[in-house]
């Protein structure tokens, strides 16, 4: 066990010597007034160079300051005789700082404490210099500007060894202040300039100069800057109103944009105005715990028949209000002599055995027939599949508002209790996918996916189940390609998918050929080693001329392999998305296994022609998006990522998080940036505002994270008015996809949102988007399944318009961690089984370790310092106290995952740092080094004692901001914009970007599937609305492809306000709109084509059915066998037929390296195998 440093050891470093009680100076202490007259009189004995850019009133003086220290004022209440860095003099409430330290000019040399400073003032040490670039640093306290004759500066030279880490940090920082300055000077700037031509200017400016190239090495040589202006914005901005320069300085772009605290608007208080809701929206929420928070809304006429236009495009059914179920059940007609026919809809009445499985069942039993066969009694037995009323399915107890509406199941009674005609109430006239629904019929659209709780579009096929179409298929129906990269099922070293390449086929016999490939380091990490190599990615493969035979049922699903040069990889230039670890099954290759004289790893020139590599994974025509409640992008950038959308719409209330959305965005021109209410945009979407919001016909994807907190475990009041508010925001979602209808929408949210403490909403949430006629699914994205080192689980609930292939559920990369983590699913439907379960499965890749998202930071110990040069988010968010960071330096680091209890119980903590806290559990406890990352949330307090840990494995502090970042995969070069709290509140607040890309390839593999007849571009046509002759509304419409929702052209207000539109807008602050004239161009690339694939699904649930009669034969009963061209399930069959590797000889890897057999005949490279 390693046991920490005494509490006080290092706690004391954190103060000035002068706070010492046993501390006394080495000569008596000078008071600055004295100070001062002594000074005069030896400045006159001597001349002077004064800081650049000064006209003095008064007479100069200048002194220098050595073995100084700078620290918090005497009077901070929190944080007195802290010491801190020189920038943050004037900070956030006006941060007051003094400095102690010895004086001297001249003969005068003299003892200063606890001088209060005023201001700061940078110098090159060589102003007539254009190329020099080192500073000096001069500070002026309170006494020295209130007047007098002469105008006094202390010169700063060495600090004390205790203050050098300090005053190391402000030199970067304070040298970078004076190019920022400079820059500015020469024109206006905003933050994209520095992304890279900032670096640009430098470099033209100071290239050559060592003092230069040592600066920018400490900042890692690193172009972007952008992370670095806005963690010290306040400070360049306070130089600036100081600079002779000021009234062009401070009107920069820079610093509205990155919310420097000056310029700032102060933040309102949002009422809790009424949520608005679209009519049928309304319906189905006005009787859930909110419902009175929500108030309905109709869109004007104009809006209504471009809404209208809207859906009969995409194939939404028109759906009257209907009858009740009695007046319905009047329909059922029976049989009497007749025959059961295939396509009847035949109804039976459960028994009470079923009532009691099926909870909420007082209905009629309905079912198709499928097919029907007389036995030899006469009798007719019925093959069928049932058909379930909404609240059959996961919508359950939730209002639905079609009570003649009924889904198609995939649940048969083939292998279940045989139904004959005798057991038959009668039949009933049922309307498949009709485009007006008549109110007097039962009408079926969707089809109801029992194994996933999902909703989709109904298909003829849908209508025979899989026992009567696949029975008795084989794997060898399905066809593979040589070239094609897939997984094998794991062998039993290590229990990983192994990717291979596929090199021939053997169709009779169901046996595959295939290429190893090994992973570099894993496998060749000795020779890696030898070949110098340092850093290596865990999906990073190595070519090599081994083959093998095995079985077709070996084979699980497909990945993507593509080849990386050695200039590449060497500048760690990893083509994307094959940089992010395997997430995605992205692998890349650029070393092959040479075995001529010894084995060594040699870089390749290129892959052999036949691998199939994947280059591209953007659409040819990406979606367009809007994202409500979007708050930095996290779930914006992710989906982008994936290729098929790009967000031309953005909506958030938090003016912070729009301001990091638009740093972020790629193409700031196609992007209106909606800071407002989402209720305001969506009153004024159905006014018809175009000129503000987007038009019907314009959104085609929509995504959103509505509020959590209202649903969150943390959530101890739902009841609250506040809680409430925010709860009813689910239906704003609900409202603008009934009011754009898009082709497609994804919703996140807390697993919360679908339990009994929120009374089941997901449920209601499912029938609203059920009853517009849309596809449903809803599963369970855990972040560390998909690449992340973060524990954070999310339901995710995507939709598609009918007729699209839906947005499925991607395999998971990353396996659990070794701890098992307990099952959980999305709630239990009426027969008592669970839905949305937590699924588990082999996959390829081990899950990532919270450790990682510290590699290659420094050291910053308890990061009191604030200011990391090479990472400027590298910086904890609440500033441990001095007896916090005391008391951190006393919990264990062995055994990982201590905390304030463990080391109480060792006696590691002293009497006067003890917390007198009745619950402490889970206070000041480490992080698991080998474990995931908890949750990041909006705030890392680590005396928590009710949160999750948050502590460092190894440093007395709580995780940095940059760690935080990582965990939700933001990249370090990424701007988020505002006070450093809030900062961190936008990194926590939002899906895991790994999920984010998850969710995006899902939809680009969606819409590569969607077939040509409908694609994305036919909805893209917009209409005018207009009235014919007979006054009946018409759409006319309007070819303009590229008009999109934007700001006019013609606006270049920063801040342009949306006038009032609602009764809420006007009880709250304005909303307004970022306009962006930055262009920047973006390329898209055609994709190939995506293969089809499945998940490993877990059992069939079989809809149990009254008993009605005995038979002496049982049903049939077949194996379903996915139709994707490679098995998703797991197989019980042998793992290998032929288990010998092939060695094979081949001439050199320097100039290309090609397995010698890779265009060879598969009977000949097996008959040399047996030589």
């Amino acid at each position: 066990m390693t046991e920490p440093k005494h509490a006080s050891s290092r706690s004391s470093h954190d103060f000035a010597h002068s706070n010492a009680v046993d501390w006394a100076p080495p000569i008596s202490i000078t008071p600055e007034l004295e100070a001062h007259c002594r000074l005069k009189v030896e400045w006159r004995r001597h001349s002077h160079n004064l800081p650049a850019n000064h006209a003095p009133k008064k007479e100069p003086l200048v002194a220098d300051i050595h073995h100084f220290e700078i620290y918090s004022h005497p009077h901070d209440k929190y944080r007195a005789h802290e010491l801190t860095c020189l920038h943050f003099l004037g900070g956030p409430r006006g941060k007051k700082l003094c400095f102690d330290g010895f004086m001297y000019l001249g003969s005068v040399q003299c003892y200063m404490q606890g001088i209060t400073l005023q201001d700061i003032r940078i110098d090159t040490k060589d102003p007539e210099d254009a190329k020099s670039h080192n500073i000096t640093v001069y500070v002026q306290s309170e006494l020295a500007s209130k007047g007098g004759t002469h105008d006094i500066w202390y010169r700063l030279n060495e600090p004390t060894p205790r203050y050098q880490r300090f005053h190391e940090a402000f030199l970067w920082v304070g040298q970078l202040g004076r190019h920022v300055i400079d820059y500015m000077s020469k024109a206006s700037r905003s933050l994209i300039c520095f992304r890279s031509n900032f670096h640009s200017y430098l470099a033209e400016r100071f290239g050559g100069n060592p003092d230069f190239e040592r600066w920018h090495t400490a900042f890692q040589k690193k172009t972007d800057f952008r992370v670095a202006i806005v963690a010290y914005i306040n400070y360049f901005f306070t130089r600036a109103q100081h600079d002779p320069n000021s009234d062009r300085l401070v009107n920069q772009p820079v610093w509205t944009e990155c919310m420097a605290r000056s310029v700032t608007p102060p933040l309102q208080s949002i009422s809790h105005a009424p949520t608005l809701a679209t009519p049928a929206v309304y319906a189905c929420f006005k009787d859930t715990y909110f419902g009175d928070k929500i108030r309905e809304i109709r869109p004007k006429r104009k809006v209504k028949v471009e809404q209208e236009r809207r859906k009969e495009k995409l194939g939404f059914a028109e759906i009257p209000a209907s009858l009740t179920y009695a007046e319905l059940s009047e329909n059922c007609k029976p049989y009497g002599t007749s025959q059961v026919m295939v396509g009847d809809i035949v109804v039976l009445v459960p028994d009470e055995t079923d009532s009691r499985t099926w909870k909420h069942t007082k209905r009629d039993w309905l079912a198709y027939v499928q097919g029907t066969e007389t036995l030899d009694n006469g009798i007719q037995r019925l093959f069928v599949l049932w058909l379930y009323w909404p609240h059959d399915t996961n919508i359950a107890k939730a209002f639905y508002p079609f009570e003649n509406e009924l889904f198609l199941s995939d649940n048969c009674n083939c292998s279940d209790r045989m139904l004959f005609l005798s057991d038959i109430k009668g039949k009933y006239s049922v309307d498949w996918c009709p485009s007006v629904v008549n109110a007097r019929h039962l009408f079926v659209r969707q089809k109801y996916v029992t194994e996933e709780s999902s909703f989709v579009t109904i298909k003829e096929e849908h209508k025979t189940c899989h026992c009567r179409t696949e029975k008795n298929r084989q794997p060898t129906d399905i066809e593979y390609h040589p070239g094609d990269t897939v997984y094998m099922k794991p062998s039993n070293n290590h229990g990983l998918l192994e990717p291979v390449v596929i090199w021939n086929v053997d169709e009779g016999h169901g046996s595959i050929w295939v290429l190893k490939l090994l992973r570099l380091s894993r496998d060749c990490s000795e020779m890696a080693e030898k070949a110098q190599r340092s850093r290596i990615a865990d999906n990073e493969l190595v070519l090599t001329d081994f083959y093998y035979k095995t079985d077709i049922s070996q084979l699980r699903h497909r990945c993507y392999i593509r080849f990386v040069s050695k200039t590449d990889v060497a500048n760690d230039h990893i083509p994307f998305p094959y940089n992010l670890g395997g997430a995605g099954d992205f692998w890349f290759i650029s070393m092959g296994l040479n075995l001529k004289n010894e084995k060594a790893l040699v870089f390749l020139r290129s892959l052999p022609e036949d691998i199939h590599q994947r280059l591209t994974f953007e659409s040819d025509r990406k979606l367009k998006g809007l994202s409500l409640f979007g708050g930095g992008g996290l779930l914006d950038r992710g989906l982008e990522e994936g290729g098929a959308v790009e967000f031309r719409t953005v909506v958030d209330s938090n003016v912070y998080a729009i301001r990091t959305q638009q740093a972020n965005i790629k193409c700031r021109k196609k992007v209106c940036l909606y800071c407002g209410s989402v209720n305001d945009f969506l009153d004024s979407a159905l006014k018809g505002d175009v000129e503000v919001v987007a038009e019907v016909g314009e959104v085609e994807f929509i995504a959103a994270g509505c509020p959590c907190i209202a649903f969150s475990a943390l959530q101890l009041n739902t009841k609250s008015i506040k809680s409430l508010y925010n709860a009813s925001l689910i239906s704003s979602f609900c409202s603008s996809v009934d009011l754009y209808r898009p082709l497609y929408a994804v919703l996140e949210n807390v697993l919360e949102i679908s339990s009994e403490k929120t009374d089941y909403l997901l449920c209601q949430v499912v029938a609203s988007l059920v009853s517009m006629g849309y596809q449903v699914k809803q599963f369970i994205m855990d972040s560390w399944s998909y690449g992340s080192p973060q524990h954070r689980s999310r339901l995710i609930l995507t939709i598609a318009a009918p007729g699209l292939h839906p947005i499925l559920q991607q395999r998971h990369t990353h396996s659990l961690p070794d701890k098992d983590f307990a099952s959980r699913s999305l709630g239990r439907l009426p027969n008592g089984l669970p839905y949305g379960m937590r699924e588990s499965y082999a996959t390829p890749l081990r899950h990532v370790p919270a450790g990682t998202v510290s590699s290659g930071l420094p050291d910053i110990e308890n990061s009191l310092v604030q200011a990391c040069i090479p990472y400027p988010d590298h910086r904890v968010v609440k500033l441990p106290t001095w007896k916090e960071r005391a008391l951190l330096e006393c919990i264990p680091r062995d055994p990982s995952g201590c905390g304030y209890q463990e080391a109480m119980d060792r006696g590691l903590v002293p009497l006067h740092l003890r917390n007198n806290r009745k619950k402490t559990d889970k206070s000041f406890r480490r992080i698991k080094k080998d474990g995931l990352v908890p949750t990041i949330t909006t705030e890392a307090n680590a005396a928590n004692a009710i949160g999750s840990p948050v502590v460092h494995w190894e440093e007395p502090r709580s995780i940095s901001l940059l760690e935080a970042r990582r965990a939700q995969g933001i990249g370090d070069d990424e701007p988020i914009i505002g006070p450093l709290r809030e900062q961190y509140k936008i990194a926590g607040n939002g899906v895991d970007r790994k999920v984010g890309f998850s969710i995006g390839l899902g939809l680009l593999y969606a819409q590569e599937k969607n077939e040509l007849q409908f694609t994305p571009t036919d909805t893209a046509e917009r209409f005018h609305a207009t009235a014919n002759d007979d006054g009946h509304a018409e759409c006319i419409p309007v070819y303009d492809e590229e008009k999109i929702n934007t700001v006019p052209s013609d606006r270049s207000d920063l801040f342009i306000p949306v006038p009032a539109t609602s009764q809420a807008s006007r009880k709250r602050t304005s909303s307004f709109i970022i306009p962006d004239c930055s262009p920047s161009p973006t390329k898209t690339e055609e994709p190939n084509a995506q293969t089809k694939e499945e998940r490993p699904r877990s059992d069939e649930r079989l809809r149990k059915i009254a008993k009605v009669s005995k038979a002496s034969e049982t049903a049939r009963n077949s194996e379903h066998v996915a139709s994707s061209p490679i098995p998703s399930k797991d197989s019980t069959q042998s793992s290998v037929n032929s288990k010998r590797t092939r060695y094979t000889r081949h001439s050199g890897l320097k100039v290309e390296f090609v397995p010698e057999h890779w265009n060879k005949r598969v009977e000949v490279a097996y008959r040399n195998s047996k030589l």
